[in-house]
């Protein structure tokens, strides 16, 4: 324990910070917890009361008008206006109705593809992997057009992406004529769904704005809507159902789909049940409301039976589209959650998910808030009163039932006495009746409790803490100012001891890049510099450039009669006087090869920059010799100008930033070529020039080059003339 206290500059702080809190806080905690609590539980019970009975009231009353969203505008705006009560309504199963804004949205989306569908506003397929295999899934972006902008920005192009995957066991079992049918139903059952959707938001009169979408689908020729006796509701009237098929059709008072094979057409019929939550309008007298109609091209089912991952993908994707659409269009955006999700329950469907804008999944139906509670209070239609949660997160709650009213069994049927209930919470933090009876001696032993930590914080921090961190920005200062010969001297063994010996650490190794820069091109600096975290990845790409070989002339003879030493010493000189003319021509040094200088020149006058680099070498290099070595070696040097492979080339272990191509082969053939104190420059070098006032070119023919079927013309580049 002494061992970790020492080492740790965490156990430290806390361990002093523990001891000084103890001895000035503990005792009056003590003391004043218990008066504070029954001034809090008497206060916040009558107030819990009052809201939750009104609360009740006004939801009850809601409902009753038929129009269920308001219950839902209500409970949002009592959750975000008022401050005093957290508002939860559970049906009579025991699951949340109601979800808080904001929930519903997943905004931990890891799928690169949905951020570059909505930069690219283009439609993407790839192969997902799923739990059940890699599925072929398409990502569509959701264009934001003119009658989408009462709630989008007209700014945007986009509102989202809709992603949707057939499962994979379905895409296999297509491909024949019974197939077709099975397209036609799925298709068929994503329009009734939204229908259904809509009609359930109260907004049937506008189901027009449905049928006209869905008309716009791909393969459908029609769509029509019969109530029970017959009437057509919904839809053209070129081509209406008798009265007695539509009484057939929902003789078995089923939801199966009725699909009629009629040549060029195929119709499908789909009854629409009369579920207790449609018998608010619909009554609950007959098991059926209607029967929803579509007509398709027969041509374009089997086209979508053949092709399902691609043709029937993207005609349901659409098909989705034109519900999720219609349903935002007639205003209910909040519906779209339950008609997502009831599509998520379609056997054909692997995927389905949108996104916005952010890249965040919307409409989602998160795990409802369950309670072991709830049973209590709805199988006995009692009323439940109790605290959870501790410190300032405790909060007193109350639990009260709604009764199925006579009046309520239009929407909720009659075999039940409960149809929900309510919970509402308050938080204990908002009492502070008795706390204000203490704040003069809290006040008294919070401040000399405050100043003795502090007093004692100040000696001992300033020993352990700011003395080292000192050191440490000393250290920081002096390798800012490029000094790297700087070290950290801290010798405790805890958390600042070791971020000084890291600062060492990261000293040396800044040391060491330091020196290791001079053996690599500028060029490997650039690119280590702009790569990844993985590094430079092994390849290449393809520029225009000028290369520059230059070759000491008589070199192995002289290396032959002279002291190893002395040698070195010569072509270090020469090359170290080679290098400072490349650089001071914009030129990057490729490598050196023996004797040899490998230099690239990029960018505007390139070609020119070489050339003058070559002719102030050839003048000025014999400076940098010997009086007695300057008239046994001398320079060669070719430049050629072209396309060239510019890269890492090697293995993933051991690599070099260099060039390669045929360019660079032709510049080292003619600085083989070149004699001693010659420049020699190839045709594309030379039309890069021009015609140059500052040098004198020679043309030299054309010259057969090693490794080139074709002659190579070649010039020889020396000192202008002047007078």
């Amino acid at each position: 324990m002494l061992s970790a206290i020492r080492s740790r500059l965490e156990l430290k702080v806390l361990l002093l910070i523990t001891v000084v809190l103890v001895i000035g806080f503990g005792t009056y905690v003590i003391l004043s917890i218990q008066r504070e609590s029954e001034a809090l539980i008497a206060q916040q019970r009558d107030q819990l009361r009052i809201s939750t009975e009104a609360l009740t009231a006004g939801i009850r009353n809601v409902m009753l008008t038929g129009k269920s969203p308001f219950a839902i505008e209500l409970v949002n705006d009592l959750r975000n206006n008022v401050e005093f009560v957290d508002v939860t309504i559970y049906d009579r199963f025991g699951r949340e109705v109601f979800l808080r804004e904001g929930e519903g949205v997943n905004t931990d989306v890891n799928d690169p593809i949905i951020p570059e569908v909505l930069r690219s506003g283009m439609l993407r397929s790839a192969m997902v992997p799923t739990d059940s295999g890699t599925v072929a899934t398409r990502y569509a972006p959701l264009p934001n057009r003119p009658e989408c902008w009462r709630c989008h920005d007209p700014k945007e192009p986009l509102r989202g992406v809709l992603q949707v995957a057939l499962r994979p066991s379905v895409a296999r079992s297509m491909g024949d004529r019974s197939a077709m049918r099975g397209v036609a139903s799925t298709l068929t059952n994503s329009i009734a769904i939204a229908f259904r959707t809509i009609m359930l938001g109260g907004h049937g009169g506008q189901i027009d704005t449905l049928i006209e979408a869905a008309e716009t689908i791909p393969g459908v020729l029609s769509v029509q809507v019969y109530d029970r006796l017959g009437f057509l509701h919904f839809g053209a009237e070129d081509e209406e159902l008798s009265e007695e098929r539509v009484t057939e059709l929902l003789r078995p008072a089923s939801s199966r789909h009725v699909v009629e094979d009629r040549g060029e057409r195929v119709r499908v019929s789909a009854p629409l049940v009369n579920e207790e939550r449609c018998q608010v309008c619909h009554g609950g007298k007959f098991p059926m409301r209607g029967v929803l109609v579509v007509d398709y091209d027969s041509r374009a089912l089997s086209r979508y039976a053949r092709d399902p991952e691609g043709e029937f993908t993207a005609t349901l994707q659409t098909s989705i589209y034109e519900g999720f659409r219609s349903i935002m269009l007639v205003g209910r955006a909040t519906s779209v959650r339950y008609f997502m999700d009831e599509l998520r329950n379609e056997q054909v469907l692997q995927t389905l998910r949108v996104f916005d804008l952010e890249g965040h999944e919307r409409f989602l139906n998160p795990p409802p808030r369950t309670r072991a509670q709830l049973r209590q209070v709805i199988d006995d239609r009692d009323t439940l009163e109790f605290r959870e949660g501790t410190g300032e997160a405790e909060r007193m709650v109350r639990i009260v039932h709604l009764p199925n009213e006579p009046r309520c069994h239009s929407c909720h049927g009659s075999t039940h006495r409960v149809r929900a209930a309510v919970e509402v919470s308050t938080s204990m933090a908002s009492i502070n009746g008795t706390i204000r009876e203490n704040q003069v001696r809290s006040a008294v032993v919070g401040s000399g409790t405050i100043l003795l930590i502090w007093l004692v914080l100040r000696i001992f921090m300033r020993r352990v803490v700011v003395g080292p961190v000192q050191e440490i920005e000393r250290v920081a200062s002096r390798v800012g100012a490029g000094d790297l010969s700087v070290q950290a001297h801290v010798a405790t063994l805890d958390e600042i001891g070791t971020l000084a010996r890291r600062i060492n650490d990261m000293v040396r190794g800044l040391r060491e890049r330091l020196h290791l820069q001079r053996f690599v091109s500028q060029g490997t600096v650039d690119a280590v510099r702009k790569s990844a975290l993985d590094g430079v990845a092994i390849g290449g790409a393809r520029k225009t450039a000028t290369v520059f070989f230059s070759d000491i002339r008589g070199f192995t003879a002289y290396s032959e009669r002279v002291e190893p030493e002395r040698v070195v010493g010569m072509l270090n000189a020469i090359l170290s006087a080679q290098a400072g003319v490349v650089r001071r021509h914009g030129g990057d040094i490729d490598k050196y090869v023996g004797d040899a200088l490998v230099a690239v020149f990029e960018g505007e006058g390139m070609a020119e920059r070489a050339v003058r680099a070559a002719l102030e070498i050839q003048r000025s290099v014999s400076e940098a010799l010997a009086p007695e070595d300057r008239d046994v070696v001398s320079i060669g040097i070719g430049i050629h100008t072209g396309v060239l492979v510019m890269g890492a080339m090697g293995s993933p272990d051991r690599m070099d930033f260099t060039v390669i191509g045929d360019t660079v082969n032709l510049g080292s053939r003619l600085c083989g070529a070149a004699a001693p104190g010659q420049v020699l420059i190839s045709g594309a070098t030379a039309d890069e020039l021009a015609k140059p006032q500052w040098c004198r070119l020679s043309p030299l023919g054309s010259m057969s080059v090693k490794g080139k079927r074709a002659k190579v013309k070649v010039w020889s580049v020396g000192e202008a003339r002047h007078g």
